[in-house]
């Protein structure tokens, strides 16, 4: 989708932060329980070729991208209690909004080459950018207005947490090219991803996590109950995922040949794009995942995904 075209950056020093992995593993054991009983409404832009959903705030409010080519341009809107409202970064041809918070407060990304980060309160854009990079790609926010994210130029990223105007690198150790913080909740627990599996930060402390079996995933959301959500590739599909204390929820919206999940709200909700042919896109809101969801037997029997239309 277009807020997922490759963006390169340069590598770069961030204001350190002592960390340390944990030892890669997300728990001490992990089970998968598939075809989680989740019902899909579709949310498409009249018009657009593609419509991604990438963030949701607890009232429901959802943001995103759309446009006529995912390798095009692209537009940002808010879309609530059914009503869309579009809006462009000034001066850009792509304006990627991927994240709001309770406030209404919308961060994002805009342009191609260079990139720059925004906040958007539905007049004023503010920019973010890291020092000199030529890249920085904002992507998650909480109601303390912490925005996650990746900086550098277009060939190279590290992770960043921007906290009160302060940058500080949160990049898990290791030789990796990309490498994004994409959710962050309201106790300063991020999620994000790398070129190899998502990772999940808390405390100066870093988790792999990785859909057992997957070729790669990437960790993109999470609430005020640890639900994290985003999607894998297996051999068996192209599917999103929801994650909680070892415990993986696989789903898919019912035929399409992938399912992205980008992000969650703290009732539960996800939001993301899916496709049957990877040309058109369109997004979605689920019905809520909840805590109990990971706990009951019903999920563990591969009740099917229900269809809204």
């Amino acid at each position: 989708m277009s807020f997922l075209r490759s963006l390169a950056l340069f590598p770069i020093l961030l204001l350190c932060v002592p960390v340390t992995y944990d030892s890669l593993v997300q728990a001490q054991s992990t089970s998968v329980l598939t075809n989680a009983n989740v019902t899909f409404t579709t949310v498409d832009v009249p018009g657009a070729d593609f419509t991604g959903v990438v963030g949701i705030n607890t009232a429901g409010d959802m943001v995103g991208d759309y446009g006529q080519s995912t390798n095009g341009e692209a537009h940002g809107f808010l879309y609530t209690n059914g009503v869309f409202t579009y809006f462009d970064y000034p001066g850009q041809t792509v304006t990627e909004p991927s994240g709001i918070n309770d406030a209404g407060l919308i961060v994002g990304s805009a342009g191609q080459n260079p990139v720059v980060g925004f906040l958007y309160d539905g007049t004023t854009f503010t920019p973010i950018q890291h020092g000199h990079d030529n890249a920085t790609i904002a992507l998650g926010i909480n109601n303390a207005s912490d925005v996650v994210g990746g900086t550098g130029t277009i060939y190279t990223t590290k992770a960043f947490e921007l906290r009160s105007g302060r940058f500080r690198d949160i990049s898990p150790p290791g030789t990796y090219i990309y490498i994004y913080a994409t959710g962050i909740n309201n106790f300063g627990k991020i999620v994000g991803w790398t070129d190899d599996d998502g990772f999940a930060y808390d405390g100066g402390k870093f988790k792999r996590i990785a859909f057992p079996g997957a070729n790669q995933t990437e960790a993109w959301g999470i609430n005020d109950k640890g639900v994290i959500v985003g999607w894998y590739a297996s051999s068996e599909c192209i599917c999103a995922f929801a994650l909680r204390t070892g415990r993986y929820l696989s789903f898919r919206y019912p035929g399409a040949a992938g399912t992205l999940a980008y992000g969650i709200n703290n009732l539960g909700q996800v939001v993301g794009g899916y496709t049957f042919d990877y040309e058109t896109w369109h997004g979605f809101v689920t019905s809520p995942i909840t805590a109990g969801d990971f706990a009951s037997s019903a999920c563990c029997q591969g009740a099917a995904a229900k269809r809204n239309q």
